[in-house]
């Protein structure tokens, strides 16, 4: 852990705030719209409330969805003497001067996003910020992080021991924003948070999604199933759910009645359902209904690409009225999945001139050659990307310039290629030499999986199969499997040109044989307490076929030599 004193202004931010809260002036806090956003804000709110449980502080949400900072959306209360903001305005400085010249309001702000270079600066507020801290090494901390470290501070100044109640919240957040997990510092919170979970919220949430996570909590899980069903919420629910989110966070201890859906052995019956629960179901509710919507809208992005130049290096498309503003960032990265190179959505709106120009989100894919996509549109002079390198905002993109935009990126990665090369672990030149102990001392490192920690990747070749060897899964006939040496090899959820699948259903005697090979990552799938070593497949490509058939049917016998030639008819 790094002493909080070496975060840039924080004894500063920690004096303002002493003077605002021994007068008992009313304090804001601003929450952004993101799980750092959310958690961040009650770890602050929450904090304040266990130093004096009637002192006068206000939480403020966004009007409009995915906003951040002091966007126009949000309006202040004239009566809010210190606005907090975590994770959001490093580069507000001409609201924060303007709102301060305003009202008189003292703002801090407790953030982890890089600062631009602007002409403006803050002139009134105290910026605490770990990427403008020269001596604070840990560059990967998320803003709950840094409301951490401030909270810290505070419990040193008061003589209070309460910060570490909100590591949970901390880990949370860290992991949510995608923090690289190679930072010992921001491992370290990750880890002890997730052993030391005492919000109601998160254990709710935790345990809703139980099933999907074998009852196992780690980096990966809490990703995967709690960060995305957290930001379903955020993103695609009304403003009375993602309020009623945000009390579940500060542990309001509410509860509501709830009608129980009949089931075979139980009628329909109305119970007390807690504000924890209830979130936790909102929330996955509201995940629901964003797959669909962002599955429609990438449907219909990708009609619209159908004539798109595939020679450029990123792919830019304008998404008005196409995909819901809340949506964009998910369909960039569903996009850039598919396209197999970056993905830049753009949003028409008007601006304070009440001239149209274009916004937006913009997503790099994984394994990417590009280090920061951020870096390179910034580059280009005509937009700007703001947010991290790699998942971004896009601002100021001029109507008339996307050509020259389009054109610009085209030149700085003129050098750039794409293609399907992946770094593995272990190449093992025949499936003969894999076991279930490989599998599962290689499945073993679950738990350190995270971001810049990526899951152990291996390539294996020589793997001959039948038509028999081979099952079909899921309702759309999707997902193949098949098991050699007792461990199960499964690619789910297949595109349509998936070669392998194009082959099983397109092969219509039994003796076929196909010979491929694969990379796929090391897993233990557990099913009725029955743990099973396992290799999803990321990617497979065929080296030969073989058809065996009847001379009788007067069809052409095809077989292939075993000196891996061409095919001879």
């Amino acid at each position: 852990m790094i002493p909080y004193k070496k975060l840039k202004n924080i004894e500063k931010a920690v004096q303002m705030f002493a003077k605002h809260f021994e007068n008992r002036n009313k304090i804001g806090i601003l929450i952004d719209e993101d799980v750092d956003g959310f958690t961040s804000a009650a770890m602050m709110y929450s904090y304040i409330q266990d130093m004096k449980e009637d002192y006068p502080v206000k939480y403020i949400m966004h009007d409009r969805a995915k906003a951040h900072g002091l966007s126009s959306d949000v309006v202040i209360p004239e009566d809010i003497k210190l606005l907090i903001i975590p994770d959001a305005s490093t580069n507000d400085c001409k609201q924060c001067n303007e709102l301060h010249e305003k009202y008189n309001t003292d703002i801090i702000i407790l953030d982890h996003h890089q600062q631009e270079d602007t002409k403006e600066k803050h002139e009134y507020a105290v910026l605490v910020n770990n990427q403008i801290s020269d001596d604070y090494s840990n560059k990967n901390l998320c803003g709950a992080g840094v409301v951490y470290k401030f909270l810290q501070a505070l419990d040193d100044y008061y003589w209070n021991d309460y910060a570490e109640d909100y590591i949970d919240l901390c880990a949370l957040a860290n992991i949510s924003d995608v923090m690289d997990m190679r930072s010992f510092e921001t491992r370290y919170i990750a880890i002890q948070g997730l052993h030391h979970i005492k919000n109601k919220c998160f254990q709710a949430l935790i345990d809703a999604q139980s099933y999907s996570m074998n009852n196992h909590i780690n980096i990966h899980n809490i990703q995967w199933y709690i960060t995305s069903v957290i930001n379903g919420c955020i993103r695609f629910g009304s403003s009375e759910e993602k309020e009623l989110l945000f009390r579940a966070f500060i542990e309001t201890d509410e509860s509501f009645e709830y009608k129980k859906r009949a089931t075979k052995d139980k009628p329909a019956e109305v119970i007390q359902e807690s504000i924890y629960d209830r979130a936790a179901r909102l929330c996955k509710n509201a995940k629901s209904r964003q797959d669909k919507a962002r599955e429609k809208s990438t449907s219909e992005i990708m009609e619209c690409l159908r004539t798109y130049d595939k020679d450029n290096k990123i792919v830019v498309c304008d998404a008005s009225n196409i995909v819901d503003t809340s949506l964009t960032g998910v369909v960039a990265m569903k996009v850039a999945d598919i396209m197999n190179r970056p993905c830049i959505l753009l949003q028409k709106h008007v601006d304070d001139n009440n001239k149209v120009i274009y916004g937006g989100s913009a997503r790099n894919i994984n394994h990417s050659p590009i280090e920061s996509l951020k870096d390179v549109v910034n580059q280009t002079g005509i937009a700007t990307l703001q947010g991290h390198d790699n998942a971004a905002g896009l601002v100021d993109l001029q109507f008339e310039q996307k050509d020259e935009f389009i054109k610009k990126l085209n030149e700085l990665l003129q050098d750039v290629e794409y293609d399907a090369t992946y770094t593995c672990d272990y190449i093992i030149d025949d499936i003969e030499n894999i076991n279930p102990e490989f599998i599962s001392i290689l499945a073993g490192f679950q738990d350190f999986i995270g971001q810049g920690i990526e899951n152990p990747i291996i390539a294996v070749s020589n793997v001959t199969l039948c038509k028999d060897d081979f099952q079909l899964l899921g309702k759309n006939s999707d997902t193949y499997k098949f098991t050699y040496n007792d461990i199960e090899y499964v690619k789910f959820k297949c595109k349509d040109e998936d070669p392998v699948l194009s082959w099983i259903k397109d092969c219509w005697n039994d003796e076929e044989k196909i010979e491929i090979e694969l990379v796929g990552k090391p897993g233990i799938n557990i099913f009725n307490g029955i743990r099973t070593m396992q290799v999803i497949i990321e990617s497979t490509n065929i080296i030969n076929t073989t058809h065996c058939m009847n001379d009788s049917d007067d069809i052409w016998n095809s077989t292939i030599n075993s000196d891996n030639e061409e095919m001879a008819w």
